[in-house]
């Protein structure tokens, strides 16, 4: 019978398994709980989980595992001491159950990068001991270039040394960017769409089918990692690569739902009509850690599958760019171009739940202030999630409807839920309306004979995709909403500076978010002003000060966020939230409730 926590780390069965001998450290040593409710870890707890206990992929069911060994030890622990480890084993299982959804995608990012970098010789040169300066790299252009190595400075395969970057000095650096060799010319970057059709009743063609079969085959096996790195090994890059556009497949299918019902995914369960491509994709799901090797479903695996797809799909939306890095890296991005027909739905997905909490915030605001609008507007439409839920509250006939968004593939979107009953009938579209031009959804309001003034609009993650924004260019944007009287509520994620992404590691997807909306030019920007970074260049100015520079007033009150990256409290008080509903006022509007920033 165990009587004290610290009875933990003497007990023979615990010592025997080498995750247990790391995990016990880690929840012996104090956490707290937030004054919201939440627990977390003190930075030195989080740092050794972080470094010395790996949880991407298939080592998150081995640490839940060892997890639970441990958590039936603390079982038999007096109360009183129950208690002080209750917290510290929360974190651990959310700190592995967040790396099943952020992970792969990044990793499917790095292939790509690693596979361009080594056609042009750059990973030679870093593993030859060279520093790689960007501006000293032609043909290569310079800002394409810094790009590529901030996701590899993001994710600890290089470190800054000058004006440039040079190789980690460990092992896995030196694996990761030695041993991933180009990729095969003849596979696409977009795999999700022959994917969906392998797992469609018909299965795809012969062709496909091949073609799958040489992607999904014979899977890595995990090799050993260095002692206190976390970053990924060259088997779990490849292992995400391969991963994701078969999960966006099986989520496209529409089959994923039933697959996720059953208690087991047997043999000829997946692809019927394949028996060699099902066995292939079962495999590639046991090397993720999805199925066990019964082919049960993991507890991480039924995460990954439910809640990942959001992020997975907003991510590879942008195979375009790696279908064609070298070209991007010599030419520039030119014409490449992301179609957002292949990432509304995921979009939407995503987005669900801030749209909940900025139509709440809309609620309070009108309860607090007396606020009216005549009009609501959702910008960057998608399939018209924000404008389905505030219709769902207030179908009053006082309110006139608008969806706006740049491509042609969303608002067509918006109109099959608009015939489906799911908008407002009498709802109006704008088309090519591009964010960045205020003009053109204010003229469409004008020639319906209503007024901007005091119109509401909400835009899910919509500002960041105005093209090589400056901080001057998106102050005159959004005083030109302001000068038209339109409150705006919009959620956006935060940009993350290179020592954040170091620091967080897997508890974000937000490398590879930064990484995909800088390849396109499109700019993210923080919450509220940075911190500066020793690692990069200094991050844009916060939306916060764009906004209130252009005359708009933050109804703080009414203002939310997400959880922090950083699940301890920081010394600096710098502890970003990964993303913010963000509410803004005009200033005369402002002015007239009663409200102050």
């Amino acid at each position: 019978m165990l009587t004290s926590a610290q009875d933990l780390l003497h007990d023979p069965e615990l010592a025997l398994d080498p995750i247990c001998r790391e995990l016990v450290p880690v929840l012996l040593a104090p956490s707290s709980q937030s004054s919201a409710g939440f627990p977390y870890l003190h930075r030195p707890a989080f740092t050794r989980l972080r470094d010395w206990v790996p949880h991407i992929l298939s080592s998150g069911p081995k640490v839940l595992k060892a997890l639970q060994r441990i958590e039936s030890r603390i079982a038999q622990l007096p109360e009183s001491e129950r208690a002080k480890l209750t917290n510290a084993s929360r974190v651990v299982r959310q700190v592995v159950n967040t790396a099943a959804i952020t992970a792969p995608s990044t990793l499917w990012l790095l292939r790509f990068v690693l596979s361009a970098l080594s056609e042009e010789g750059i990973c030679q040169r870093l593993l030859d001991g060279e520093v790689i300066s960007p501006s000293s790299c032609p043909p290569l252009r310079a800002e394409e270039l810094r790009i590529d190595l901030n996701l590899l400075l993001s994710r600890s395969y290089v470190i800054r040394s000058g004006d440039g970057v040079r190789i980690g000095e460990n092992s896995t650096a030196r694996r990761v960017i030695g041993e991933l060799k180009p990729l095969p010319k003849h596979i696409p970057a977009a795999l999700t769409e022959p994917w969906k059709r392998a797992f469609s009743s018909a299965g795809g063609s012969a062709e496909e089918s091949a073609l799958l079969l040489e992607v999904a085959a014979n899977p890595p096996t995990i090799s050993n990692r260095e002692a206190g790195r976390w970053a990924a090994l060259p088997e779990e890059i490849e292992i995400g690569w391969r991963l994701v556009p078969m999960v966006l497949g099986l989520w496209a299918s529409g089959r994923l739902s039933e697959l996720l019902a059953r208690d087991q995914v047997s043999e000829g369960s997946l692809i019927p009509s394949n028996p060699q491509l099902d066995r292939a994709a079962r495999e590639l799901l046991q090397a993720a850690g999805s199925l066990d090797e019964h082919g049960v479903w993991t507890s991480v695996g039924r995460r990954l599958m439910s809640r990942g797809v959001g992020s997975f799909g907003i991510i590879e939306a942008y195979h375009p760019y790696m279908n064609q890095l070298r070209e991007v890296l010599r030419q520039g991005r030119g014409a490449v171009h992301v179609q957002r027909a292949s990432n509304i739905t995921a979009s939407q997905e995503a987005n669900r739940k801030t749209f909940t909490a900025a139509n709440d915030a809309l609620d309070r605001f009108c309860a607090a202030t007396g606020f009216r609008y005549q009009v609501f507007i959702e910008h960057a439409i998608g399939r018209g999630e924000a404008t389905r839920q505030r219709f769902e509250r207030n179908s009053k006939d006082w309110v006139h409807y608008f969806g706006a968004d740049l491509e042609d593939a969303a608002i067509d979107a918006a109109l099959i839920e608009r015939e489906a009953g799911n908008l407002p009938s009498e709802m109006r579209f704008v088309r090519k309306a591009d964010i960045g031009q205020a003009k053109l959804l204010i003229e469409a309001i004008e020639a319906a004979d209503l007024p901007t003034e005091g119109a509401v609009m909400l835009v899910g993650n919509g500002f960041h995709e105005v093209r090589g924004q400056s901080d001057e260019h998106m102050v005159e944007i959004f005083a030109a909403y302001e000068r038209a009287g339109i409150l705006l509520l919009f959620t956006e994620e935060s940009a993350l500076s290179v020592d954040d992404l170091l620091e967080t590691a897997w508890n974000t997807y937000h490398a590879g978010f930064r990484y995909v909306h800088e390849r396109s030019g499109q700019g993210l920007r923080p919450a509220l002003p940075a911190a500066p970074s020793t690692m990069g260049r200094p991050l844009p100015a916060s939306w916060t000060e764009v906004a209130t520079r252009a005359g708009y007033v933050r109804a703080a009150e009414f203002c939310s966020k997400s959880r922090t990256i950083h699940p301890y409290p920081t010394a600096n008080g710098h502890n970003p939230s990964i993303s913010h509903n963000h509410f803004f006022v005009p200033a005369r509007i402002a002015n007239r409730l009663g409200l102050t920033s």
